[in-house]
């Protein structure tokens, strides 16, 4: 028999939709705002956040769980190992989320059917690297919360809502850097 008549209405209604989204210029905005707005904002934070691991070392170091942290956790290699490579590849993959989100701000569409594919890939393989990296590094998040671990002795002890909010900003930068990497643009 024929369709039941919910099945045939989303269709219409969302051919209606992207015309409206059309004709008011959303679909550009939304483009813009994801090939260069959230490539920069999310380069600028991880950028920040690598240089972070060198500029304030130690506060990286006290929250880096250690060996045998959950009689699970035993990584070769030192805090200060891990800090610094993980500072490293935030830094070099924000740098490459910038370059992404500015080559789409100052580029063409035209200019992208003829660029380098290398170059075409610096944006989804630095937020597939970011994502990565922010799953590995959610261990210290973890740790901070179930060993009371803080960024130096001046930052005092840490309230639950503190670390809700932290697993909030996990939770968005993943979803985020997923998001960038499955555009693939």
């Amino acid at each position: 028999g024929p369709p039941p008549p919910l099945a045939i209405t989303p269709s219409p209604a969302t051919k209606v939709l992207e015309s409206v989204s059309k004709s008011v210029g959303l679909e550009k905005w939304r483009d813009s705002v994801i090939d260069t707005s959230l490539p920069l904002i999310l380069g600028m934070l991880y950028v920040s956040a690598g240089i972070g691991h060198f500029v304030n070392a130690q506060a990286f170091c006290d929250i880096y769980p250690p060996r045998g942290t959950w009689g699970v956790w035993y990584l070769p290699g030192s805090a200060q190992f891990h800090v610094a490579w993980t500072g490293a590849v935030e830094a070099l993959g924000g740098a490459g989320l910038i370059f992404g989100g500015m080559k789409s701000l100052l580029g063409s569409e035209a200019d992208d059917e003829d660029d380098n594919l290398a170059v075409n890939l610096i944006k989804p393989a630095c937020a597939l690297v970011l994502f990565v990296l922010t799953v590995v590094v959610t261990p210290a998040n973890i740790y901070m919360w179930t060993h009371g671990a803080t960024m130096g002795p001046d930052m005092g002890e840490l309230t639950v809502s503190f670390h809700y909010a932290r697993f909030a900003v996990q939770v968005a930068l993943l979803s985020q850097g997923l998001f960038l990497l499955c555009l693939g643009r």
